[in-house]
């Protein structure tokens, strides 16, 4: 993480404390509505935009209803031991209205028991089966996979094939990932599926792994299913511009293997709009007891490559500025 911190301040001057000094300030304002936030880990930098966009929305709508909206950002830092069940606890305890929330497998019992005390939930990135929250804005993994696939199948030779980066032990989204890469880029083109576990390093001892055992070269280009290899220094066993490359997710180090080459394109989520639009409706309900239009959403993915990095680039500087 050090190495990301560094990549993030050098090519976007990320000024970190300014997001931290916010969240504490949210903790001390005493507001008419109470509103939770809780992503996956602290550390990643997608949450980071969605805090943003919920403290923005929070903001634009205080001065819209002339209310007050305290909006607590309680996204655990899992490198710190934290988890969404003690989240969830601390907001309980903190009467909070509601609360946004991206969960993980393990929150189930403490997200129903929260909506059974009356809390409004708002599910963001993904959902928990068997509860229905207020609303759910859903990130469309599947497309995610078909829009990578299809973006490596036109950089990679005639009958040219792939390798393609996974977790050792995928969440549903991951798989939905790969099934669309599958069927966008076919199974014959294809070489292997390597994985491992969900950080740079093990990503790039697993990548070089596959790179020295394909001594005969079918490994044409690659796929990475999330973005743990360009989390720090680059490092990837072959030249910028060598192999092909599409990665899923995003986060600011990203620019680095774009601007290099060593990564052609990227394929990404609205992470701001998933914290605007979720406060958006949670206010909605609160204040003037009104259900959302569209209670459950589907937010759709899109490819960022040399055209238009530019301006993804300067989103990045907005959300961190």
């Amino acid at each position: 993480m050090i190495m990301l911190r560094k990549i993030l301040l050098h090519y976007i001057a990320i000024p970190l404390l300014i997001v931290q000094s916010t969240i504490a300030q949210n903790l001390e304002v005493l507001g008419e509505y109470k509103i939770g936030i809780v992503g996956q880990d602290f550390e990643d930098a997608i949450y980071q935009a969605t805090h943003l966009g919920a403290q923005e929305a929070a903001r634009d709508l205080s001065r819209r209803y002339s209310i007050d909206i305290e909006l607590i950002v309680l996204t655990p830092d899992l490198n710190q031991g934290g988890d969404q069940e003690v989240s969830i606890g601390q907001l309980f305890i903190g009467d909070a209205d509601g609360f946004i929330i991206s969960p993980v497998k393990g929150v189930q019992n403490a997200v129903a028991f929260a909506q059974e005390q009356n809390q409004q939930i708002i599910f963001f990135e993904t959902a928990l089966e068997n509860i229905v929250p207020l609303a759910s804005i859903i990130a469309d993994e599947y497309t995610s996979g078909v829009l990578a696939g299809r973006y490596i199948a036109k950089l990679l030779p005639n009958k040219g094939r792939a390798a393609i980066l996974m977790a050792n032990n995928p969440s549903a989204a991951m798989l939905e990932r790969l099934d669309g890469v599958r069927t966008s880029l076919g199974y014959k083109r294809i070489e292997k599926i390597v994985r491992c576990e969900p950080n740079y390093s093990a990503a790039i001892a697993a990548i070089c792994e596959a790179d020295r055992d394909d001594v005969n070269d079918y490994i044409d280009g690659w796929v990475f299913l999330d973005d743990w290899p360009l989390l720090g220094i680059p490092a990837l066993p072959w030249e910028a511009g060598r192999l092909p490359c599409v990665a899923i997710q995003s986060s600011p180090s990203a620019f680095l293997y774009l601007d290099k080459g060593y990564v052609n394109a990227l394929v990404v989520h609205p992470y701001y709009k998933w914290g605007y639009q979720s406060v958006v409706m949670m206010v909605d309900k609160l204040h003037k007891n009104q259900l959302p239009n569209l209670p459950h959403t589907i937010t759709a993915p899109m490819v960022v490559d040399w055209q238009n990095v530019e301006s993804y680039r300067k989103s990045w500087k907005h959300w961190f500025n």
